[in-house]
């Protein structure tokens, strides 16, 4: 029976479930998570909990949850339509819409001249109208993917991550393995660990995307989804041989996930932007063994302000870091 629903329509998505009496619900995005939690809960199925999802689409709840259990949190504010801004004067700060993602509605600010403006750019994009004022976190950023199955949380990977740094945080390179130490892989997990427990998450997979700075783990954001970007849907297949999609409907199923990894690899994907778009278009042609797969866009020199507006892509693999480091070195 085909049928065609709206993945936020809760009730119609349920009155679909029902009809066709569903074994499992899961979204690989972030705007259904809720509708998942909701079906799930109606009709008794393995997922998480529609508290969970509220959360972890919330980025104020969850400061708040952080905040209240001693997590490493920076200082954040709930800005109202009638706030005024002038008491915010403490620069640089990070605006963004409390219930967004891929990056949109995201600004660095760095004077009150930006301010308004960012606090009006991130309201643009936020379902309820509501954006979060942040303290700026420094050190260097990483993504922790993670499956959680009755009560049990497995680590499966940690990412590097890249930004363009021009103010807008789209991610432009994505490294896994993380080069990092044992000590800061430690610190970032456990980190991760507090923030699930602290959140109640379960029976879901989670992307938490955390910076690491003067030796502790701050968690940025922390979404009940797989990561996006290419990560769980390639890099981390390509670097620990875990199937993160057939996790994913095993979870949904209630059926036992496999987190174990088959061997460990390297892999990377690094996006196209106007920089660099003529030497990594010149790269994925020359047809380098590394390439796993690509997709080049028309070359556009607008500003790349979400995630939605990169040039294209290139999947690497390899046996060794280096080999990752020496083709980024040329195509970045």
């Amino acid at each position: 029976m085909k049928s065609t629903v709206s993945t936020v329509d809760f009730d119609a998505v349920l009155g679909l479930a029902r009809a066709e009496n569903i074994d499992g619900i899961l979204t690989t995005s972030e705007y259904p998570v809720n509708v998942v939690a909701y079906v799930g809960e109606a009709l008794g199925l393995p997922s998480l909990s529609r508290e969970v999802a509220s959360v972890c689409t919330n980025k104020l709840r969850q400061r708040e949850i952080f905040a209240a259990n001693g997590l490493n949190v920076p200082f954040f504010k709930l800005i109202s339509e009638t706030d005024p801004l002038e008491p915010y004067g403490d620069f640089p700060y990070v605006v963004k819409p409390v219930d967004s993602s891929a990056s949109r509605g995201v600004t660095l600010v760095r004077d009150a001249a930006e301010l308004k403006k960012a606090v009006d750019f991130a309201r643009e994009y936020s379902r309820s109208g509501k954006v979060l004022l942040e303290s700026v976190i420094g050190g260097s950023e990483f993504s922790v993917e993670t499956l959680t199955q009755n009560g049990e949380t497995h680590i499966v990977n940690i990412t590097e991550k890249a930004t363009r740094g021009d103010g807008c945080f789209v991610e432009d390179t994505h490294i896994e393995p993380a080069r990092i130490s044992e000590a800061e892989w430690k610190i970032i997990s456990d980190e991760v660990l507090r923030g699930i427990k602290a959140i109640g998450l379960d029976n879901c997979p989670s992307h938490t995307e955390v910076k690491l700075w003067n030796g502790r783990a701050y968690i940025i954001e922390m979404a009940c989804r797989l990561g996006g970007d290419y990560i769980t849907s390639d890099l981390v297949p390509l670097s620990t041989g875990v199937d993160m999609l057939g996790n994913l409907i095993n979870l949904a199923l209630g059926r036992k996930i496999d987190a174990e990894p088959r061997f460990s690899k390297c892999s990377c994907v690094q996006f196209l932007n106007e920089s660099n778009y003529s030497r990594a278009v010149e790269f994925i042609n020359s047809g380098d063994s590394h390439i796993v797969r690509s997709e080049v866009l028309p070359y556009s020199a607008d500003p790349i302000l979400d995630s939605g507006g990169r040039l294209g892509y290139v999947i690497l693999q390899a046996e060794r870091m280096d080999e990752i480091e020496a083709i980024l070195e040329k195509i970045r």
